[in-house]
């Protein structure tokens, strides 16, 4: 038997390791070894030796996909839209959080009251603007990081029904703070038409000149881009109105607050845009936002080359990138504008005659 053992010895490492895995601790010793044990009339005392193999569970056990490509990244939201929302998307205003959100040489443009700087004139002047019982409604905002706005209207606690309508351009500094803000409201009394005309009779004796096309039309990739190339490439290298409405959506609507009613639909704004051009009237766009699905911006009206009145706007686009919405504000010729004082005396919430429905 000792004999066999030794000439058997070798294969146990290999057979009967892989035999113990599948059949137990038995499984060790091959079939011959017993067979010898049995017919073996040694009477020496038997030393058994037993072990147990633990017992592996492999129900918890994955084998990584190496083949499945890596999670991108998750993608934060855009500091400019997360300010808007974290200090404005409440509703509610408190000076003392926004302030707190401000760098300490911060510029604040209020379009229709006066400009301040500073922490503590910008606290004073947000708390006269927003009494107990007012809020303020964010409808639209700009997808920007490092720069951003959002169209607003005003609300009442107990009260139905919107009120004033305006827009807010922001800037951020590299430390995140709010460096730089242009704010516009509506007026209450929207010209209309007379606009036009006003605008036509300032610059009667102004001779048109036949303005070479110089600028590449291309396709835009976001809102910020529409505005860029618009205002800064195709107006200023002689594109006519109609390069405009190539860029809005069938179904745009287009709200110049010049204007009692909004623009509805291509044909109607078209004729808008159409009609305001006019020889000698220029538009400088400023400031430009950040932002894809949606930009705000400042801008300038040159008129014979004198500068005119400034103002803020909001586009944004739909998931085709074409302009969707406008929104157009002027700055006001009075500071602060007569009816607009009138009204926050009236209805210090709403600041306007009568709620809009």
């Amino acid at each position: 038997w000792q004999q066999r053992r030794r000439q058997e010895e070798p294969t146990m490492a290999g057979a009967g390791m892989t035999l113990a895995l599948l059949g137990g601790t038995q499984a060790l010793l091959p079939a011959s070894w017993h067979a010898a044990a049995s017919t073996s009339r040694c009477t020496a005392p038997v030393c058994r030796l037993e072990f147990q193999m633990p017992t592996l569970d492999f129900s918890q056990f994955q084998m990584p996909n190496f083949f499945s490509p890596p999670s991108p990244p998750s993608k934060s939201e855009p500091r400019a839209q997360a300010l808007v929302q974290r200090l404005f998307g409440s509703g509610q205003i408190d000076a003392d959080e926004i302030a707190a959100a401000c760098a300490e040489a911060v510029v604040w443009e209020d379009m229709s009251r006066m400009t301040v700087n500073g922490l503590e004139k910008v606290k004073s002047l947000i708390r006269s603007k927003f009494p107990p019982g007012s809020y303020l409604a964010v409808e639209r905002v700009s997808d920007g990081d490092g720069s951003g706005g959002f169209t607003w209207h005003r609300e009442a606690e107990n009260k139905v029904g919107s009120g004033l309508r305006g827009t807010m351009f922001l800037e951020l500094d590299e430390e995140g703070k709010i460096a730089y803000v242009c704010e516009g409201c509506e007026p209450l009394f929207k010209p209309g038409k007379l606009t036009e005309k006003l605008l036509k009779a300032v610059t009667a004796n102004v001779e048109k000149e036949e303005v070479e096309q110089t600028y590449q039309r291309r396709q835009t990739r976001g809102a910020a881009d529409v505005v860029k190339y618009l205002w800064q490439e195709a107006y200023p290298g002689g594109a006519k109105p109609d390069e405009a409405v190539r860029c809005f959506s069938e179904d745009i609507r287009y709200e110049d607050f010049n204007y009692p009613d909004p623009f509805l639909g291509k044909e109607q704004v078209a004729a808008f845009v159409t009609a305001f051009d006019i020889p000698g009237l220029e538009f400088e766009a400023r400031k430009i936002s950040e932002g894809e699905r949606a930009c705000c911006f400042t801008w300038i009206v040159r008129i014979g080359g004198a500068d005119g009145p400034k103002g803020i706007s909001f586009y944004e686009t739909d998931p085709s990138g074409k302009v969707c919405f406008v929104r157009d504000i002027p700055e006001p010729s009075l500071k602060p504008p007569p009816l607009l004082s009138i009204a926050s005396i009236v209805n210090p919430q709403l600041r306007v005659f009568s709620a809009r429905e």
